[in-house]
């Protein structure tokens, strides 16, 4: 393939056409596998496409063979003459992902300086510095951070970037303890127990059990040797493991409403709640847009006046692909649910990826779930 066409399939085209009928063209665009990435109306006759210049020649020979006057107004993208900057860019990404193959070093999400220079120099002598990604085994890892600080409880180690990535949790029970009560210690959430513990009372879970909203935790009584139960204040904590979610619904088709150039305007004069005037007329499109501006006409009485601007818009339908935005509604579902989170509380990460036929149209649901631990 010659340069020249490939960069040309790295730009996107801006093409004015003068014709006729142009929801067919659309229609047979889109049967041809073109995807017009923004289409709007100029004026009854004339309307701006914007596509992939890989979609060029199939866009242009349509327009061609259906008899369409067409003038490419804009050519957006990289262009020929730029290709040693694209080289440069070639160069510096290539030695971006070499380098991105090896550890460069340890971040450790803590306040606890002290830990964190330990959790550090357990890691350096495991050699996990310089070493590449496919060398380093995080289950291990993080068996070893057990092991030998007792003072840990949950660890997670992840990637991020040229850095590996430290979160965990203190195994030491604070040393405020919670209001006591003789009704019994109940969960606040539903997750799996992580840590329990119990300063009076009787435990009724252990860790690994999974528990659910309003389950009882601590029972408030405690067995004698002989068994006789004794009531007593349930006192104590328990940490669970709780998954929070986001989602994000992807349509392979939907429809967009562009601008047909067509507008009407209305004015209504309020003081304060009252209409004085209304110098408004019935709206006579079948699909349309309303616009409102308001604008004061005093600066000490409650006199406004308020326009609106009623734009005829027609439906579009555009088609998607789902593979092209995984990637950035992933990226979408994560910032969603990390909204809610702060991201040195994520122990771990997961995503699930389903699909079903909605209203009949192939529909995406893109969920995102980070695991933290909480004190119930």
């Amino acid at each position: 393939m010659h340069f020249k066409n490939f960069f040309a399939k790295l730009c996107f085209y801006e093409v004015k056409v003068n014709g006729v009928n142009f929801p067919i063209l659309l229609n047979k665009l889109s049967a041809e596998g073109v995807v017009v990435a923004r289409t709007r109306r100029l004026d009854n006759a004339t309307i701006s496409l914007v596509f992939n210049g890989k979609y060029a020649d199939t866009t242009f020979a349509i327009l061609q063979k259906f008899c369409y006057n067409y003038t490419v107004t804009r050519k957006i993208g990289l262009k020929v003459h730029h290709f040693g900057l694209f080289l440069g860019a070639l160069g510096v990404l290539i030695a971006y992902l070499v380098l991105s193959c090896f550890c460069f070093g340890v971040v450790v999400s803590s306040d606890n300086d002290a830990l964190s220079k330990k959790i550090e120099r357990v890691l350096y002598s495991e050699g996990v510095v310089r070493a590449t990604w496919g060398e380093i085994d995080f289950d291990h890892l993080e068996n070893i951070l057990a092991e030998k600080l007792p003072e840990i409880g949950l660890v997670n180690l992840s990637r991020r970037g040229a850095y590996l990535v430290v979160n965990f949790t203190s195994a030491t029970p604070p040393l405020e303890l919670p209001p006591t009560n003789t009704t019994g210690v109940f969960a606040t959430a539903s997750g799996v127990v992580s840590r329990i513990f119990v300063h009076s009372g009787t435990a009724q879970v252990v860790a690994g059990d999974t528990v659910r909203l309003g389950d009882l935790m601590i029972a408030p009584y405690e067995v004698d040797e002989e068994g006789n139960m004794r009531p007593t204040e349930a006192r104590g904590e328990i940490y669970l493991e709780v998954w929070d979610s986001a989602t994000i619904e992807f349509c392979e088709r939907t429809t967009a409403l562009n601008r047909t150039g067509r507008v009407a305007t209305a004015t209504k004069v309020y003081f304060r709640d009252t209409l004085l005037s209304d110098y408004s007329s019935e709206i006579v499109y079948e699909n349309y847009e309303i616009e409102r501006k308001i604008v004061n006409l005093s600066n000490i009485l409650p006199l406004f006046i308020e326009y609106s601007y009623i734009y005829e818009v027609e439906p579009v339908m555009i088609e998607r692909d789902f593979e092209a935005e995984k990637e950035a509604l992933l990226f979408e579902a994560r910032e969603k649910v990390l909204s809610k989170i702060p991201e040195n509380e994520v122990l771990a990460e997961r995503n699930t990826i389903s699909n079903a036929v909605v209203d009949g149209v192939n529909t995406y649901f893109v969920t995102y779930y980070v695991m933290r631990e909480v004190r119930v």
